[in-house]
């Protein structure tokens, strides 16, 4: 007979149990519930729902059957009890009278049960007291843990529900009383003993059953984590395993990589899934250390920290922790500061304090009184309580492993800021705590919060008025802001310019391409075009548009209708026809200044044209300067940016904010001389300080093309003096006779007639390491009789195996025999047998002695007398004879890895001679890093030294052949390196490392069976084949020469004697003789090369100025990052510096870097700062000349010191306004109410600095910098919207991959294609406004008010783009490799970098890329493809993939490799099954799933 039942609940097993009940044709009257999964089933059942919580009873009403509480753990109150007609049934996950209460599961495993069950029992008389309706018990397996159990009572509690459902649905129930005096209870805060510390007291195996039943798997934990107790802090454990093992309890056994084993009471345990209590990734070396005996935890009662973790659980989940602004990273420590506060109202003001920092009214406080502190000394309890700011009631204590047992927690942040009281010290973790007491302190820490802001905030925190303390005010109003300076406020911006040609007429003006123009040529030119303006009616104030490519006509243009009176309007040709026509219409342009070529492409216009290389009238014009045309408050240009409302807006800007911002600018850039790469758009305002505060300083301008102004690199460089090469000995043994060293005296000669600068020879004694060269003076004596030309060198000169004076004796005589060529490196030794020559230096007194000989035998060199002690003790000074031909020695000091050895280096002015044994070109790039370092330290110019690479050479017509030809007598030489063979061993796939060693030089290899050797070894010798010797072609040891040049390698030192046959070796030499001959000389630039590389290169610039997207495109590019070592000052601007880029800009030059910035209405920059590495974003600075920075919040009230808000620029930077928007720059443009003027409201949110510095934050509007351009995301959304089917736009930049920030366009309606959407916005807008992606949506996510909530916009997901039509490609060679398999390769690089599955004939910038997407895909297809001759130009050239990749064909280097499969989102993976546990646990998921999905069926 069906019933009528109410069911409560919270959890899955609910709805499964409900759909049988409702299967059996039962009713289900409401369902109880505050879980809005069960809420959201139930609501699709077409079922009633009710919360628990007051008047339920009530809501309920009588009428039903049966009350059934399933997975409920609320106490059910007697009146709803009451309404049942037939009464209550609970359901236990217990096997009822045993383990009564809650948590029996985990009850059961703990006390060691073999048997567990469920029950379903009435509700009657105490808890989990009434009669047992049905019963269900299982077996516990030993691998059981709290998951797999409370799967098995899941599993049973759907298996005997049926049961129940008969006896319900009977009227009859089968009721069995329970024999409560085998009851056993857990209530509440019942816990295991030391709250899941294991006491190492204990046996092993209660241990081990202990970690298990505190193992649910992802599920909430109830209870407490099994952890341990080491070095003072607590450690979660995640497996325990039983071992053989015997020692005092807790004494720890045996440490690996990711295991601990401690004796226990009985046996031992293997402990591993260590983690930090936050669940942070820990080194398990870090935690205990062999022998050392695991900390016991003192009793801590628990019960009322357990009592609230769900209330803390909860409180956590919405944690709104205190942050402060502007905080430094210094080394961490305490200061304190004494507070005057009110007892009474103290802790309302620290509230009211910390809202007023977070500027937010809901925040969180780390709160601490001594009680707490006494809790927390155990760990077992935070340091901290969550203290919301206007609440009255009390914090609750957490325990810490609440967050590792909670998988809807992480770590929570500790609060910055920090109330202490009752005895409570400095909290843990804050940056400042308030303590209070009866002498109220401010306690912090002086490595985040500078002293002085720490003051500031303290002021505030005292002071009671509204708005900032009298001296906070004053220093962020006025003394920040104390930036007066005297100019010529008569000036305007052509006359500065005729001061210069008047001064300095001959000196070189301007640069384009091939062609120079002097300041008195420029000024000519420039007159003749501004006297003809005046005749066609330009009158000052008048707008003339300027539309010219990037040439000398530009600047002609640009100065010409300055000195006419009128003010410039840019307009570049490259812009699409319908925005130049936006600026002719709205600016009223009734003249144009042109050229020929740009003429037919100017949108419609009734204006006077210029034409600039087609006027004949420009001849008869007047040379001569003109008077006065306009003045100071005239205006200038007129500039267009983007604009909130669909169309660009004019900014007004007047001769003497221009002429304002250069004396700005004199004070930050040295323009004593200099050369000024210019290649910034005159559409955007930098260039004003480009091209016109440069010529009115007397700078020369190097004036980039169109086409080049983007252009990174087009070719090689010519890197000085090119590379040169040696010969290095080593090895060889030719048996005993006249033979014996024929191989170095013949290499000698031939290196002698082929280029080669120097013949290098070593030292070696009593070991077998090497060949047969004790001494390399006698050597070095016999090279020098049969060679004429090069170099004789030591490599090397063991030092302290000699006396200093026989050095310098031998190696004087040396340097006599060739004229001044003698060299030497000198090491240390490492092989303790040679030090029986002089035993007082065996290591670790070599290296000392070296240095210190080092010094002596240069003093010796020179002539000096050095003082050497007798037998007796007395000193006779000496002078060597004979003397020298060079005045200095040439000293290289040999080192391998050490890079204390290569700072040591440089600090005594040594050249350096290294390898790439045991460390790669990367690793020697950063040493040299490093040594140039210590030279610029000590005095030097890292110019004047040599870092000479020895490299294992040998080269022949194929590299296969050169491959086998070194293979075996390089594995002969590997085999008797055993530090090397250990190190390639290590790093072998195949080879199985030794449990216990860390690291390769701790490996043992006697044990190695003979074919083991021989593969690591044939490992080996590939490993250096590739990458770290001279092998193969001419072509490879020339790619090989311009990888080490490029890190800063002079000189190759080729090493041939190691084995391979005499007469083998001496052929050799020849191919290498080409190398020698191609890479000697500098490359000389192509004529036609006028990329930034290039030029920078040919002019000798010294100042540049670009966005930081520019310039990480040149860090990017090895040909430009060899151009910028010259270039001494940069300027970076229009969008935020990463700190990064600095870092990697400081390795590159020694150019200073200063981060510029300012909007186009304040006059280009208003603020800047030298850029020094350390800051993750560089802040903009202080303001610049008679320019006042403001941080003022929404009423224009000041902000202190840390605190947000919106930038204001006051001062006579501030412009005049946007061109006929009036309502505009009323709303803008504000009288300034701290020191006279107007004001302008930036729009950028930012804070201050303790030292007055501004860190920029944000945007407070949808206003982005891309690439520099200022772009107002309204204008693109309202072009987005205006193309048919289209019923919503948005518009985003999005930062998906780390220093890519690309536009992304969504939008609702008729869903189009992607090219055709750019083909119709590109119709209106320039291309860097044009979004590179676009995502359809059905509907936008919005905020609760309703607004479109722009977080939640979905990342653009990679998609198969539409094959574009097939243009006419340009005809490539395709002779190199496999064109398909190439165009694989490369589209699999584009869908990394774009994030589109391109094909075929799709084009690179139709697919979302721009210049710096390009530099990034140039330089992976150079990298991983071999194409190392693609220029980045074929990139541009060839943007279709396929003529790309018929390209590349022919220019790569051997078979292409195959692309790496595009990462692509995986599927959970299945558990592995490694234990018994781990299968238990796997299975018991996966019954679970299939459970739920067998119901859903």
């Amino acid at each position: 007979m069906a019933m009528t039942c109410v069911l409560w609940g919270n959890e899955s097993l609910l709805v499964q149990c409900a759909e049988m009940a409702l299967d059996r044709g039962n009713t289900i009257a409401a369902v109880v519930t505050d879980n809005a999964d069960v809420r959201g089933w139930a609501e699709g059942r077409g079922l009633r729902v009710e919360a628990p919580g007051a008047g339920l009873a009530a809501r309920l009403g009588a009428g039903f059957d049966w009350l059934l509480s399933i997975a409920n753990l609320s106490i059910i109150p007697d009146d709803v009890l009451a309404l049942p007609a037939r009464g209550a049934v609970n359901f236990h996950d217990g096997p009822l009278p045993r383990h009564a209460g809650l948590n029996a599961p985990v009850w059961a495993l703990i006390e060691g049960e073999t048997r567990h069950g469920v029950t379903w029992h009435l509700i009657e008389g105490g808890v989990d007291e009434g009669d047992i309706l049905v019963q269900a018990e299982f077996d516990i397996r030993p691998g059981d843990t709290a998951l797999t159990l409370n799967t098995k009572a899941y599993e049973a509690a759907m298996g005997s529900f049926p049961a129940l459902l008969d006896q319900l649905e009977s009227g009859v129930p089968a009721r069995v009383p329970q024999d409560l005096a085998q009851r056993s209870y857990h209530a509440l805060a019942d816990r295991p003993e030391g709250y899941g510390v294991l006491d190492f007291a204990h046996p092993a195996v209660e241990l081990e059953r202990l970690v298990r039943a505190l193992d649910h798997g992802p599920y909430w934990n109830p209870l407490c984590a099994a952890k341990i107790r080491a070095r003072g802090a607590l450690w979660l454990i995640g497996h325990a395993r039983l071992t053989e093992g015997h020692g005092a309890p807790g004494t720890v056994l045996d440490v690996s990589d990711d295991r601990l084993t401690v004796a226990c009471g009985e046996h031992a345990l293997v402990l591993s899934g260590l983690t930090r209590i936050c669940g942070g990734p820990v080194d398990v070396a870090e935690i205990a250390g062999v022998g050392e005996v695991l900390d016991t935890v003192p009793a801590v009662d628990m019960t009322p920290v357990v009592r609230v973790d769900g209330v803390m659980r909860r409180v956590l989940t919405d944690l709104q922790p205190a942050e402060l602004g502007g905080l430094t990273e210094g080394e961490s420590a305490l200061d304190t500061r004494a507070l005057t506060l009110a007892s009474d109202a103290a802790v309302a003001q620290v509230m009211r304090w910390a809202q007023t920092l977070c500027g937010r009214e809901t925040v969180d406080l780390a709160w601490a009184d001594g009680a707490l502190e006494a809790l927390a000394a155990s760990g077992l309890v935070a340091p901290w309580a969550p203290l919301r700011a206007g609440s009255v009631s009390k914090p609750t204590p957490w325990a810490t492993d609440l967050p590792a047992r909670a998988p809807d927690l992480s770590w929570p942040d500790v609060p910055q800021i920090g109330l202490a009281v009752d005895g409570a010290g400095h909290v843990p973790g804050t940056v400042m705590t308030v303590i209070l007491g009866e002498a109220p302190v401010l306690s912090y820490d002086s490595g985040r919060l500078p002293p002085a802001q720490a003051d500031l905030l303290a002021a505030r925190l005292e002071f009671s008025g509204v708005g900032l303390p009298g001296a906070e005010r004053d220093l962020v109003l006025n003394q920040w802001n104390a930036t007066a300076t005297n100019h010529a406020r008569n000036l305007t911006m052509h006359r500065a310019f005729e001061a210069q040609a008047a001064k300095r007429p001959d000196a070189v003006a301007l640069i384009f391409e091939d062609q120079e123009l002097s300041y008195s040529d420029l000024n000519a030119r420039a007159n003749r075009a501004a006297h003809l303006l005046c005749e066609m009616g330009v009158v000052p104030g008048q707008v003339v548009g300027l539309c010219c490519r990037r040439s000398i006509d530009l600047m002609v243009g640009a100065l010409a209708i300055l000195k006419a009176g009128g003010a410039y309007l840019p307009m570049d040709p490259s812009y699409p026809a319908d925005r130049l026509q936006h600026f002719v219409e709205d600016s009223g342009a009734q003249v144009i200044v042109t050229q020929a070529a740009v003429d037919p492409s100017l949108p419609r216009h009734d204006a006077q044209l210029l034409v600039l290389d087609a006027e004949p009238r420009l001849l008869s014009q007047s040379v001569e300067d003109l008077p006065d045309t306009s003045g100071p408050e005239d205006l200038a240009y007129l500039i267009y940016t983007s604009g909130s409302t669909g169309k660009p807006k004019g900014v007004m800007v007047e001769h003497r904010n221009v002429c304002n911002f250069y004396t700005g600018m004199d004070a930050h850039i040295p323009h004593d001389h200099g050369t000024w790469l210019a290649v910034t758009s005159l559409s955007f305002d930098i260039s004003v300080l480009e091209l016109f505060w440069t010529t009115a300083r007397g700078l020369t301008v190097v004036v980039t093309g169109d086409e080049d102004r983007a252009l990174i690199s087009k070719g090689p460089m010519p890197r000085g003096k090119g590379m040169e090469f040696s010969l290095y000995y080593w090895g060889n043994d030719d048996g005993a006779g006249r033979d014996k060293y024929a191989l170095l005296l013949d290499g000698a000669k031939f290196a002698d007639e082929n280029g080669f600068v120097a013949v290098w020879t070593p030292e070696r004694h009593f070991h077998a390491f090497g060949g047969p060269y004790p001494n390399p003076s006698v050597t070095g004596a016999a090279v020098a009789g049969v060679t004429r030309n090069i170099g004789v060198r030591a490599g090397s000169v063991v030092a302290p195996l000699h006396h200093p004076a026989r050095i310098a004796e031998e190696w004087a005589v040396i340097d006599n025999l060739t004229n001044g060529r003698a060299g030497m490196a000198i090491a240390s030794g490492w092989q303790p047998d040679d030090f029986v020559l002089r035993p007082e230096n065996t290591p670790p007194e070599n290296k000392p002695a070296m240095m210190r000989d080092l010094e002596t035998v240069r003093k010796l060199w020179r002539g000096e007398a050095v003082g050497f002690p007798r037998k007796d003790g007395s000193i006779h000074e000496v002078v060597t004879q004979p003397r020298p031909v060079s005045k200095e020695l040439p000293v290289w000091v040999t080192t391998a890895g050490n890079p204390k050895t290569w700072q040591e280096a440089g600090a005594a002015g040594c050249n350096v001679l290294t390898h790439l044994l045991g460390q790669s070109v990367e690793e020697v790039g950063e040493k040299i890093k490093l040594y140039h370092a210590a030279l610029r330290a000590a005095g030097h110019d890292p110019a004047d030294f040599k870092v000479t690479l020895m490299l294992h050479s040998f080269l022949s017509d194929s590299r296969d052949h050169a491959r086998e030809i070194a293979r075996e007598p390089m594995k002969d030489y590997l085999r008797s390196a055993a530090g090397l063979i250990k190190q390639y061993a290590w790093a072998f796939p195949a080879f199985k490392r030794p449990e216990g060693v860390s690291n390769a030089f701790d490996l043992q290899l006697d044990g190695l069976e003979p074919e083991e050797l021989d593969a690591i070894l044939d490992f080996a010798f590939e490993r250096y084949f590739n990458d770290s010797g001279l092998f193969g072609t001419v072509e490879d040891a020339l790619k090989r020469t311009e990888e080490v040049q490029a890190i800063g390698v002079t000189e190759i030192a080729c090493l041939i004697d190691y084995g391979i046959d005499r007469e083998t070796v001496l052929e050799g030499l020849k191919p290498l003789a080409q190398v020698v001959a191609k890479s000697g000389g500098a490359t000389e630039l192509a004529p036609d090369d006028f990329s930034i590389a290039a030029q920078i290169v040919r002019h000798g610039v010294t100042h540049l100025q670009c966005t930081p997207s520019m310039a990480r495109m040149i860090a990017m590019n090895d040909e430009a990052r060899f151009a910028l070592k010259s270039v001494q000052h940069a300027y970076l601007g229009g969008e935020p510096l990463p700190g990064a880029l600095v870092q990697e800009f400081a390795q590159i030059t020694q150019a200073t870097v200063t981060n510029m910035y300012g909007p186009t209405e304040t006059t280009i920059w208003s603020s800047c700062t030298r850029a020094e590495p350390g800051e993750a974003v560089v802040n903009i600075g202080l303001p610049l000349a008679n320019q006042q920075l403001y941080v003022l919040d929404e009423d224009r009230a000041p902000m202190g010191v840390g605190q947000e808000g919106e930038l204001w620029i006051g001062g006579e930077g501030v412009t005049r306004g946007y061109w006929n928007r009036a309502d505009l720059t009323a709303e803008r443009f504000v009288e300034n109410p701290f020191h006279g003027g107007r004001m302008y409201r930036t729009g950028d949110l930012v804070r201050r600095r303790a030292d007055g510095r501004i860190d920029f934050v944000g945007r407070v509007d949808h206003q982005v910098k891309l690439r520099g351009h200022r772009i107002e995301l309204g204008e693109i959304e309202a072009c987005l919207e205006a193309i048919a089917g289209i019923t919503q736009g948005v518009v985003m930049a999005r930062e998906d991959v780390p220093g890519d920030v690309r536009l992304v366009g969504y939008y609702t309606g008729a869903a189009k294609d992607e090219a055709a959407l750019k083909a119709a916005m590109a119709r209106d807008l320039p291309a860097i406004m044009v979004p590179g992606r676009f995502v359809h949506l059905d509907a936008f996510p919005l905020t609760p008010n309703k607004k479109v909530d722009r977080k939640a916009l979905p990342k653009p997901q990679a998609v198969a783009a539409k094959p574009a039509p097939a243009p006419v490609a340009p005809v490539v060679p395709a002779t190199g490799g496999d064109a398909a398999q190439v165009e694989a390769a490369i589209a699999a690089i584009w869908q990394r970098t774009l994030g589109v599955v391109a094909s075929g004939r799709d084009n690179f910038f139709d697919l979302g890329g721009h210049s710096l997407l390009a530099v990034q895909a140039h330089r992976a297809i150079r990298e991983e493809l071999g194409a190392a001759k693609l220029s980045i130009t074929d990139i541009f050239r060839f943007p279709v993939l396929a003529d790309l990749a018929a390209r590349v064909a022919g220019l790569a280097d051997g078979v292409v490799r195959a692309p790496a499969a595009p990462v692509a989102p995986k599927p959970d993976p299945a558990p592995v099954a490694t234990s018994d546990r781990a299968q238990s646990r796997s299975e018991a998921m996966a019954r679970r799933r299939e459970m739920r999905a067998r119901r859903r069926a």
